[in-house]
């Protein structure tokens, strides 16, 4: 079951586009089901009728069944959760859409832009899937749709990860034993991972189990034989792209994180509209020559985010050797010595120890950061 929001002030055309959605969704044989959110209230039934008088008469609940359909009324003490209600109700269903909802948490949104009216995006990057627009408007790394593209839309809804297997309840057992103030705060965490090789895909994984709100990463290379000695890929997936390959695993590990993968090679003229939303970028290349463009280029476009590089991680053993050194707003990773012999690539335990430790630093860092303006905003609010 995927669950999307459709988000927009009213008028923008939020209904409209539902129904399309749930049109070209059935064409494809696909199931939809739609929360509608009505802050005024409803009623679904009428004086006089038996349903009514139930209620009248102080029935917590009342279900309507008929040979086609079913309909349950339910009194709710405080604001209804829109996963559980979709987990309770529709659990076999491909799509739940969610109309008007844009303070429910956890649950990719959809928002809606006019000219004139809604000009700005409101959601935060962590749960903006993609932008429906009636004007020209870039919001990197997110894509952006005019309200004629129901069928590109639909593409982009199917390759969305399922909330399935529980819903919340599952994300909940899933981070039932961990710091929910840190948590907080790396679900609204972006991190940028440039490569998905050896450094690159072991540092996602880690990021992912650590419920990371959303990772972008980029690479233009498939998976080859010889990259499953080192790099988070299995032998099925050899001869797809690694962002392909990966972002499938890191779906099997956890749907609680957001994944944007780009296949393409990353320049000086792309990494802003590649990693602009990310708050912190994680160097993952091979070449050095790579990774000097990479820093130039994240250095002077966001000289007050943090990039996280790795230097040093050829051979055996040695762990005394490996450290993190800080230059300003550069942080490098490893032993900053050893380097691979030509066409001899270095082995698993070191390559996985580096990039946890770039994963591990990039935690550390967003907490710091974060927690420090959480802090501050506090205090004014506070004095104020």
């Amino acid at each position: 079951m995927k669950i999307v929001a459709v988000v927009g002030p009213s008028g923008s055309g939020k209904t409209s586009l539902i129904e399309k959605l749930v049109v070209e969704l059935k064409r494809r044989g696909l199931s939809a089901a739609v929360i509608k959110h009505c802050s005024r209230g409803f009623s679904l039934d009428h004086q006089g009728k038996d349903s009514w008088r139930f209620r009248e008469a102080g029935s917590d609940g009342v279900g309507l069944v008929s040979p086609e359909e079913t309909a349950v009324i339910k009194r709710t003490r405080g604001e209804a959760d829109d996963v559980q209600l979709a987990s309770s109700y529709f659990t076999d269903t491909d799509f739940v859409l969610i109309e008007g909802r844009r303070t429910v948490e956890h649950v990719l949104k959809i928002e809606l832009l006019r000219k004139g009216m809604a000009e700005k995006v409101t959601t935060p990057v962590a749960e903006l899937a993609a932008v429906v627009s009636d004007f020209e408007i870039r919001i990197p790394p997110r894509p952006v749709f005019h309200y004629r593209q129901v069928h590109e839309i639909a593409d982009f809804l199917t390759k969305q990860p399922d909330i399935g297997r529980g819903g919340r309840e599952f994300e909940k057992t899933f981070f039932a034993k961990r710091d929910l103030k840190v948590l907080s705060i790396l679900q609204k965490s972006t991190v940028g991972i440039a490569g998905a090789g050896g450094l690159g895909s072991n540092a996602a994984v880690s990021l992912a189990r650590a419920g990371l709100g959303t990772l972008i990463i980029a690479d233009f290379d498939r998976v080859e034989p010889s990259d499953l000695n080192r790099q988070y890929y299995f032998r099925e997936q050899v001869g797809k792209l690694k962002v392909e390959a990966l972002l499938e695993n890191l779906k099997r590990i956890s749907a609680n994180s957001q994944y944007v993968v780009h296949p393409a090679k990353i320049g000086p003229g792309n990494v802003a509209e590649i990693f602009g939303a990310a708050d912190i970028l994680v160097e993952a290349f091979d070449r050095a020559e790579m990774k000097q463009m990479l820093i130039d280029a994240w250095l002077s476009l966001f000289p007050g985010k943090p990039i996280i590089v790795a230097s040093g991680l050829a051979g055996i053993g040695k762990n005394k050797r490996l450290h993190t050194r800080k230059m300003g707003n550069l942080y490098v990773c490893g032993d900053e010595e050893t380097e691979c012999k030509e066409y001899v690539s270095p082995m698993a335990p070191r390559v996985g120890i580096v990039a946890n430790m770039q994963a591990n630093l990039a935690l550390e860092l967003l907490v710091k950061l974060k927690g420090k303006k959480s802090k501050m905003r506090s205090g004014r609010t506070g004095h104020d």
